[in-house]
């Protein structure tokens, strides 16, 4: 039984995996975690995930893989930038500025004190190298090689990965044979054909490989899980869409325009989507007003925030209070005098399918806060909708599916 594998990968968007100090390197550390996270997910069990991604605890054991990079010192890096327009001002109807905020810090393209994060380019390959231990059994390498196909063909990898950034796809797998095997253990890890029938095909054998079962508060794959393709065709309906999903609302800086009249490539599919997040969050109520409320220290009862769902924590500017100290603010998650992070329920993930780019959102529900923990903005305890805490989530995709820019696949 073949016991080691190598596995060409090409990056497909933005890669911020890196160090300490974010210089911009590959890190095996990081593609184990996210390897791990996703084992999880799809409902791995623990003594699974023990046996073969090790453990740290008392009964400490080092694993069944090892996984090691091959050379990556010649990778082409480069610092982010936003788009900025003819003024040297940030575009504000930029999809990539709004989901690629933290990376690019400068609102000005002269702001050079500012920090930009570098990043590895795409459309490079490298090799990730896997062996594993003699006592590796067939069932333990298939239920590795589920993790695999999970993290390569619907996760990502490195900072802003949920934001569709860091996704890398698999070229090819060759066993200890050299041979070929891009086949393996009836996981198809090449998107081929129907991008709808290859996802629910290989998620079907994942299930079955790994008996899978919900573990706790962990998000589970095959529970609150769906995925929806971008449709391409339809953006003839985007305007319509704009109209109803920001019907009364008002702002000099609302997000209503997107420049685009079709999506060929993966950095147009990412501005696509992230300029629906943007135009979908402009300015939307009730975390708008009762945000600026707060900051004007004006009271307001059990003051709610739908958006907090889409993770924290959350920053709100106001630009009509510029002149005012107290004129931002962050949704903080706190539990005692901890700060803690909730990564987005929404995910976006760019596929490579031969010469096409396709775009999904991911939504994976799970419990959104921990127990004894609570929303604090600006020292004020605000909170999420009582009927519903994922309602900003659920009509975000539903708003999408009825204007059909959206279909749900999975």
């Amino acid at each position: 039984m073949n016991k080691t594998f190598k596995i060409t990968c090409t990056v497909i968007t933005p890669l911020f995996m890196g160090g300490a100090y974010q210089q911009p390197e590959l890190r095996t550390q990081s593609i184990n975690g996210i390897l791990r996270w996703w084992f999880r997910a799809a409902g791995g069990s623990l003594e699974d995930e023990k046996r073969i991604f090790g453990w740290g605890g008392k009964i400490s054991n080092q694993g069944l893989v090892r996984i090691f990079i091959k050379d990556f010192n010649e990778f082409q890096k480069q610092k982010f930038s936003k788009v900025f327009n003819n003024r040297g001002e940030v575009k504000q109807d930029s999809g990539i500025n709004y989901i690629g905020f933290s990376l690019d810090q400068r609102f000005k393209r002269d702001q050079n004190d500012r920090v930009q994060r570098e990043y590895i380019k795409e459309n490079q390959s490298f090799e990730i190298k896997i062996f594993f231990h003699p006592k590796a059994t067939e069932s333990d390498i298939k239920k590795f090689f589920s993790s695999l196909w999970l993290a390569f063909n619907l996760g990502n990898f490195g900072s802003r990965s949920r934001r569709g950034f860091g996704s890398i796809k698999i070229e090819k797998i060759e066993n200890e044979n050299n041979n070929i095997t891009n086949n393996c253990f009836e996981l198809n890890f090449i998107p081929e054909g129907n991008i709808e029938d290859w996802i629910k095909k290989n998620l079907e054998k994942i299930k079955e490989i790994l008996s899978s079962k919900p573990r706790g508060d962990i998000p589970y794959l095959f529970g609150n899980f769906n995925i929806y393709q971008i449709q391409k065709s339809n953006l003839k309906n985007l305007n319509n869409w704009i109209n109803e999903v920001q019907q009364g609302r008002r702002g000099n800086y609302l997000k209503n325009f997107w420049n685009r009249n079709n999506i060929n490539h993966w950095n147009d599919l990412l501005d696509f989507m992230g300029f629906l997040l943007m135009a979908y969050r402009s300015y939307r109520q009730p975390d708008y007003n009762n945000a600026k409320n707060i900051l004007l220290n004006r009271k307001v009862n059990d003051p709610v925030f739908e958006r907090a769902v889409f993770g924290l924590p959350l920053n709100f500017y106001f630009s009509s209070l510029r002149n005012r100290k107290n004129n931002r603010g962050i949704v903080h998650l706190k539990q005692g005098n901890q700060t803690l992070r909730r990564a987005s329920p929404l995910m976006i993930k760019i596929v490579q399918n031969r010469n096409n780019y396709e775009g999904l959102f991911i939504v994976m529900k799970s419990t959104f806060m921990p127990i004894n923990s609570v929303l604090i903005f600006s020292r004020v305890r605000v909170y999420l909708p009582n009927n519903n805490q994922w309602n900003v989530i659920d009509d975000f995709i539903s708003s999408l599916q009825k204007y059909k820019l959206v279909k749900e696949i999975y």
